[in-house]
This record gives C-alpha cells, structure tokens and sequence, in this order.
C-alpha cells in the first residue's frame, strides 16, 4: 500500500496571490530601507574624506563668506548641480561664528 503525496510541495500549504504579494512588498521595502542605510553610510564617509582634504589642503581656515562667494564656481567646476546637494541650494552651517551663521540666513 503506497500512499501518494501530490505534485506540490509536501506538508506545506501554498499561499495565496494576495499572501504573494503581501510578501514581495515586504522584501521591497526591506531592501529599500537596506539600500537608504548604504547611501547614508558612503555619504557619511564622503563628507569625512572631503573634510579630512580641506583640512589637509589648509583650506579649512578660509573664511566662511569666502567659501560662499566662490560656492557658485567650485559647483560648476565639480559639474554638480545645487539639486544634487540636497534639493534646496541652502548649506547647512555648524560650528561657525555669528559672522558666518550670519551669511548663511541671507
């Protein structure tokens, strides 16, 4: 006497389209989230190497206004666009005096 398992998978009961999917949209969100954190990380360290050249170069002791007034160049010089900075073409200032906070509302 022979009993006879069906095609599928044995024990285990197939899911459904909707379950399908449901299950699919998580494994997209999760590898979304995945890939937000890498993007985070590699800008993270860019910034870090940027400023570790700045500061290498000496260039971290030019002014702040001076920085600014040649932002418009160095941009173009670097081929970037201010939408690829962040979208608002505003640079985020810490860790300047009042002079260059100063600046960097106007």
């Amino acid at each position: 006497m022979k009993s006879e398992k069906p095609a599928g998978k044995a024990g285990r009961p197939s899911r459904s389209l909707a379950e399908e999917i449901q299950a699919a949209e998580q494994r997209l969100k999760a590898l979304k989230d995945r890939q937000r954190e890498q993007e985070r990380q590699e800008r993270e360290r860019n910034q870090k190497m940027i400023l570790n050249l700045i500061r290498a170069e000496g260039l971290d002791s030019v002014p702040f206004e001076q920085w600014r007034a040649v932002l418009p160049k160095l941009r173009t010089l670097l081929k970037v666009d201010a939408a690829d900075s962040g979208g608002s073409g505003r640079v985020a200032v810490t860790g300047v005096g009042a002079s260059g906070q100063a600046a960097a509302q106007a």
